[in-house]
């Protein structure tokens, strides 16, 4: 649903058993690739233990992991043990991690709408989604931007000339801008950069 994939959702078993990578803009603009394993499946065969754990080998790498549960399953708890006896294998227990409860709107309509301003609570590890009807996806998009270390997004104040057209062009492509003013040939902006755009704007960086 982030990515827009039209990638096939099926709750048959080895129905989605290939992992599908494909990349999304979050909210600062910084680009990510979002991998989306195959489900974690309890007392696997022993012959495809191997196949599985191919497939899962991204999670060791991953700088976040999103960790989807079906929040109308009533066998939620013991699906998520699944998942950590999974991520223990790994060895990737440790990384930072998300809970995502996806299928909210398979609940009552209050509980839902319950869960999702509770998952949008500032610093919240857990946010409510319906993958299906779009709810939450924004909330999703946020906390994913906040949780991601690398590239650490900052707020910052530039001054930059308006002949400067590249990179004029390079902060409305790659900056989340909140405000800009035009004064005596330059833009004044105030947005939210990561390190790596800030370190090749430096010159234009002015300390309020």
């Amino acid at each position: 649903a982030l990515t827009q994939a039209g990638v096939l959702s099926s709750p048959k078993m080895f129905a989605t058993l290939d992992p599908t990578v494909r990349g999304i803009d979050l909210p600062s603009k910084r680009k990510v690739l979002l991998s989306d394993t195959v489900g974690f499946i309890r007392n696997l065969p022993h012959t495809l233990v191997s196949a599985f754990r191919a497939t899962l080998e991204g999670v060791q790498r991953a700088s976040l992991i999103l960790h989807i549960s079906d929040a109308s399953s009533r066998l939620s708890a013991e699906q998520d043990a699944q998942v950590e006896i999974v991520l223990k294998e790994l060895e990737a227990e440790k990384r930072t991690r998300l809970r995502v409860m996806n299928k909210v709107d398979l609940l009552d309509d209050e509980v839902a709408q319950s869960l999702l301003a509770e998952g949008s609570r500032p610093g919240s590890r857990t946010v409510y989604v319906s993958a299906i009807e779009g709810a939450g996806l924004d909330t999703l998009r946020e906390r994913i931007d906040q949780m991601i270390e690398e590239d650490r997004v900052s707020r910052v104040h530039l001054r930059v000339p308006q002949k400067e057209g590249k990179t004029l062009a390079m902060l409305e492509a790659r900056a989340r801008i909140y405000s800009r003013k035009y004064q005596d040939g330059a833009v004044e902006f105030e947005a939210d950069a990561p390190e790596s755009l800030v370190r090749r704007v430096k010159q234009f960086v002015v300390n309020h």
